[in-house]
């Protein structure tokens, strides 16, 4: 028996095609909404070819594991070392009319210490979808959700956007760090449902736990890693449909930690590209950046193919227990990306401008800037450059 997820719509507008080998699934009614709903069955290949004949069924596909986009070891950066808000000076949040007022943030990660002093004021709406309680026993979740909205500790700015004040917290990641595709794609659901204006994520489809995991179950090597390419392919697939279920103007903008998979400090051509679900359609990979002698190169760790870049290197943020800690990351990075994308939601609003996820992307893409990078940091490498909040009603 393997697991699978099936994708339907409630709503019935959404469809398989009729005809075989016609193209696409689409609904029925482009202005009628659309109700994605997510099951997860346990299926012998018999079953699964009878499930595939339902036409309300859009789609069916393997559950795989997932990972925590894990914060890289400081190494050459010591904890002592980092400079408190570093972050917030180079992306401009320090020093802007805006504080995120009025906006909904979603963040799926390992949950949150709700009762950290850095969360004060907030109202922190979470659930729980890995099976482990929704407190933060990893401290991951606390850290990016202090960074981008935390009150200030100790005379210590951390948070980027400190005017929001309604979190949703998705638990889609265990304490450990590990879940399963369809935790992750059931709390991206449910942050859709509840109005999120930006949904922040730093985890990956886990392709090698799958393999060894089929591998353990006695599929040969090479099938088993075709199985689990499949897997991925599937589950970032709908991902991207989710998205399109839900329609342009409903949508949030989705920004995702491209991944801290590369080892240049090895050999430079140990890199590779944006982890999934990072790299989906309508998702906009956040790759981090670090202060160096010429400016603000790329981490050494950060995946290749961003859209964009913020700052990840030694990052001061909320610790459990009520303190501080300092991570580096690209989980770092994403979470400055959200905290000024809040920025932007709130300026936009006051500006009168339409916030849907393509004209919120469009303001983060067009204002970024290569200024303050140093020369050496490529298109691949940055995208098109470093995140900046807003500084008026002329940007």
């Amino acid at each position: 028996m393997t697991r699978y997820i099936l994708l339907r719509d409630k709503a019935g507008n959404w469809r398989r095609p009729s005809v075989p080998l016609a193209s696409g699934i689409a609904p029925e009614d482009p202005n009628a909404a659309a109700r994605p709903h997510i099951e997860v069955a346990d299926l012998s290949p018999q079953d699964l070819r009878e499930a595939a004949g339902d036409r309300t069924l859009l789609t069916i596909q393997p559950t795989m594991p997932t990972r925590l986009i894990a914060p890289e070891p400081m190494d050459e950066l010591r904890a002592a070392d980092a400079v408190p808000g570093w972050g917030l000076r180079a992306t401009g949040a320090d020093d802007t009319p805006v504080s995120g007022a009025g906006v909904r943030i979603a963040l799926l990660d390992t949950g949150i210490e709700a009762r950290h002093p850095a969360f004060a004021g907030v109202s922190v709406k979470a659930r729980d979808f890995a099976g482990t309680g929704i407190a933060d026993a990893n401290g991951h979740g606390t850290h990016i959700s202090a960074t981008v909205l935390g009150r200030d500790l100790g005379g210590t700015r951390i948070g980027v956007a400190r005017g929001v004040t309604d979190l949703l917290v998705g638990k889609a990641l265990a304490d450990n760090g590990h879940g399963r595709s369809e935790d992750f794609l059931r709390a991206v659901l449910w942050a859709l449902r509840g109005k999120a204006d930006i949904i922040g994520f730093a985890l990956a489809f886990d392709t090698p736990a799958q393999i060894e995991a089929l591998i353990g179950e006695g599929y040969p090597a090479a099938q088993a890693t075709m199985a689990a390419v499949h897997a991925y392919r599937g589950n970032l697939r709908i991902c991207e449909m989710l998205l399109q279920m839900i329609g342009k103007g409903q949508v949030p903008l989705l920004l995702g930690a491209v991944g801290n998979d590369c080892l240049r400090t090895i050999a430079p051509e140990f890199e590779t590209g944006p982890s999934a679900p990072a790299s989906a359609a309508g998702v906009l990979a956040i790759g981090a950046c670090g202060p160096d002698e010429d400016g603000l190169t790329p981490a050494p760790f950060t995946n290749a193919g961003a859209a964009l870049v913020a700052p990840g290197v030694g990052i001061i943020s909320a610790g459990l227990g009520g303190g501080l800690r300092t991570l580096n990351g690209t989980s770092m990075a994403m979470a400055h990306a959200v905290g000024i994308a809040a920025l932007w939601v709130e300026q936009m609003r006051k500006d009168n401008t339409a916030v849907t996820a393509q004209t919120l992307a469009a303001k983060l893409i067009r204002t970024a800037t290569h200024a303050p990078l140093s020369p050496r940091a490529s298109y691949i490498d940055c995208g098109r450059g470093l995140v900046q909040a807003p500084m008026g009603k002329l940007d």
